[in-house]
């Protein structure tokens, strides 16, 4: 089979912007890995020249001067309790607004969608006060509640969108047959969603892995610090060894970076408007 193709001048323009395009996106990732083999008086030199002795110093640094170990595990712990929460929540919700539909359902739905609109800076003095008040505060747990909270309402709507494409008729079938509605939901629509919630899952793991307004604000003391909080340890006042801090920042960025690439479909369809089904 053969296909024209025409080079136009358009098409030349559309690809020429793309091309700049990848550059301007990749280039400050490709300098920031190239940055962490300088020393920082060779970076302070020349900020955009390649390193003249590649070294490993800045990521051996990075780890045994700073608590990254620390701060790694207190992410993994807030980023797991959170996503929990947040997915199992969000799949009973899911579930009932596509199966059930009240009258009253629209109004969950409105309400939801105006909660999503709302910045999470502005709760911030309400939260710090009700967390103070419960005893949470400085706690990972004073993280992980609100978390889940701010995450719930946009991740009900992937797993809404995954259970309307379900048929009406498998779950009337079970009701027939004398299933209740927590049979149903536990043998036959929780089954079904499994690929839904790993997606939401996945999703929610790369926020929470990246956020870093709660834990600043909810968390005072330096050990239950996550990492993207314990970044701004490698700041200095008068002085910064920009090698290191890069090093951190690449090491801080790993994990999510690895679970976009292997997950990147199930992470793009979510965005789009609702999970995968498999």
């Amino acid at each position: 089979m053969k296909i024209n193709a025409r080079i136009t001048p358009t098409t030349i323009v559309v690809l020429a912007v793309l091309a700049l395009h990848v550059v301007i996106v990749i280039f400050p990732f490709v300098w920031m890995i190239y940055s962490t083999f300088k020393t920082n008086r060779e970076f302070m030199r020349s900020v955009w020249a390649l390193p003249q002795d590649w070294s490993f110093d800045a990521y051996v640094s990075a780890w045994s001067n700073g608590a990254l170990g620390t701060y790694t595990m207190n992410s993994l712990w807030i980023m797991a309790g959170s996503t929990l929460l947040t997915v199992a929540a969000a799949t009973l919700a899911g579930y009932a607004l596509a199966v059930y539909r009240p009258r009253w359902m629209a109004g969950v739905e409105l309400g939801m969608t105006a909660a999503m609109a709302i910045p999470a800076y502005v709760a911030l003095v309400p939260l710090v006060v009700m967390l103070r008040t419960a005893g949470l505060l400085d706690t990972h747990l004073g993280v992980i509640l609100p978390t889940v909270a701010f995450n719930v309402p946009v991740t009900i709507f992937i797993m809404r969108a995954f259970f309307a494409t379900l048929p009406r008729e498998l779950f009337d079938a079970a009701r027939v047959d004398g299933a209740g509605e927590w049979r149903i939901f536990w043998r036959i629509a929780m089954p079904i969603a499994r690929p839904a919630m790993f997606t939401a899952g996945i999703v929610n793991m790369i926020w929470v892995w990246n956020d870093f307004l709660f834990p600043m604000v909810f968390i005072n003391n330096p050990a239950r610090k996550t990492l993207p909080v314990g970044l701004t340890d490698f700041v200095g006042e008068h002085i910064t060894n920009y090698p290191v801090m890069l090093a951190a920042i690449l090491i801080a960025a790993i994990a999510p970076l690895v679970l976009f690439v292997i997950f990147e479909r199930q992470v793009t369809a979510a965005l789009l408007g609702g999970a995968v089904k498999e």
